[in-house]
């Protein structure tokens, strides 16, 4: 992500756009090449330094601003060495060494006479103990390699694109997507990147194209950063349905706007082989989820609910005998809104099919805790649900 003094964008009849960079722009190109060229030239090398590196690179660019933005995209990737244990310890033992050692030194010695000296009592040469004195700090670690696989020059041009159009929905209140006759299985990718970052949205069909729209957390705003970043995650996948418009209501100062996008923007998904992806809690129940009479989906079909709306369940769970269908659709803290509306559905239109966890969180703020409590299609959890759970839960809905 981009730190809110590198973000480029204009505002214009309260419509945000942001600053994009052509694609194939051969002088960002070459940076970008520079860039990463110093990077594989720096394993080993304190952050700092390479930092430094980087920085001034970027400062002699004609466009400094774009190129510090290349900069942040890069050292959020980078992996340093974690600091042995006992380093701070080992210093404040030297500390406590060099001060014996210069007590015990007549007042006219020289500075020379005390390395001297300083050097006999340390157990390693003076200059290593310097060296390692600080190792532990975050600046002293040394570059090991990156964070995944390293990028191409094309990769960062487009990452920094797409960081432009992440930023302002750091501060996003509401999002609405529309796909445009989108392929089914580009659908149901996008609806499971939607999951994986814990995001719930009303879902519409109309006609062959596809609606979602995300709602914020209201008047939770302990949970708008966290909340923010989820969408800004969320948009990284967006660019996969082709045909595409985006609109947001965004706070980038003190009064509101509408951030709008397209699929004419040069923004490419970063994520093509994590489509698939299975986030590690969802993983660890599934492997821990066996049992003889249900089987678990972990790519579900959205659901109708309600008069004419769709839900986007997390998990679905099938019954290999009678082949009864229970999905799973999760409520997270920051879901009040979405959650009120989906039991006010339930009562107009009832679905036995549908089971919701809600947050322990959730429900202790929520106006309906009485409700959730006993509410015999909600299993409450505290951050994900378990697999003995879900398994004592699906017993009690299994044929007769």
């Amino acid at each position: 992500m981009l730190t809110r003094e590198l973000l480029a964008f204009r505002v214009r009849e309260g419509v945000l756009r942001p600053a994009f960079v052509k694609r194939d722009d051969a002088a960002l190109l070459t940076l970008a090449a520079d860039l990463l060229a110093t990077v594989e030239a720096s394993k080993g090398v304190a952050c700092d330094d390479v930092e430094e590196t980087l920085g001034l690179s970027a400062g002699a660019f004609s466009k400094p601003k774009v190129a510090r933005g290349f900069v942040k995209l890069l050292v959020d990737r980078l992996v340093f060495e974690e600091a042995a244990e006992g380093i701070s310890g080992q210093r404040w033992e030297r500390f406590r060494d060099a001060a014996r050692v210069l007590r015990a030194l007549p007042a006219d010695a020289t500075v020379e006479v005390y390395e001297a000296r300083l050097g006999e009592a340390l157990a390693a040469p003076l200059p290593d103990a310097r060296a390692a004195l600080y190792a532990d700090l975050p600046g002293h670690r040394k570059l090991v390699g990156w964070d995944g696989d390293a990028l191409a020059p094309q990769a960062l041009v487009d990452r920094y694109n797409l960081a432009l159009a992440q930023g302002p929905l750091l501060s996003a209140r509401r999002l609405t997507l529309r796909a445009r006759a989108p392929e089914l299985l580009r659908v149901r990718k996008a609806l499971r990147w939607l999951k994986f970052c814990r995001l719930v949205a009303e879902v519409r069909r109309d006609g062959e194209d596809w609606e979602l729209e995300v709602e914020g957390p209201g008047a939770m705003l302990a949970m708008q950063k966290k909340y923010g970043l989820q969408l800004a995650t969320f948009l990284s996948v967006v660019p996969v349905l082709e045909r595409w418009e985006l609109k947001a209501t965004v706070e980038p100062a003190r009064k509101p706007v509408t951030l709008v996008l397209g699929d004419k923007d040069p923004l490419v998904s970063p994520l093509p082989a994590a489509l698939g992806h299975v986030p590690d809690e969802v993983a660890a129940l599934a492997t821990g989820f066996e049992d003889d009479a249900w089987e678990l989906d972990l790519t579900p079909l959205p659901r109708h609910v309600g008069a004419a709306g769709l839900c986007v369940p997390d998990l679905l769970f099938r019954h290999r005998k009678s082949k009864r269908e229970v999905a799973l659709e999760l409520f997270h803290p920051w879901h009040a809104g979405p959650l009120t509306r989906r039991l006010a559905e339930l009562r107009t239109r009832p679905d036995a099919g549908l089971l919701l966890g809600v947050d322990r969180a959730l429900a202790k703020e929520s106006a309906e805790r009485e409700t959730l409590e006993t509410h015999p299609q909600v299993m409450l959890f505290h951050g994900f649900p378990s697999a003995r759970k879900l398994r004592e839960r699906l017993t009690k809905l299994a044929p007769g």
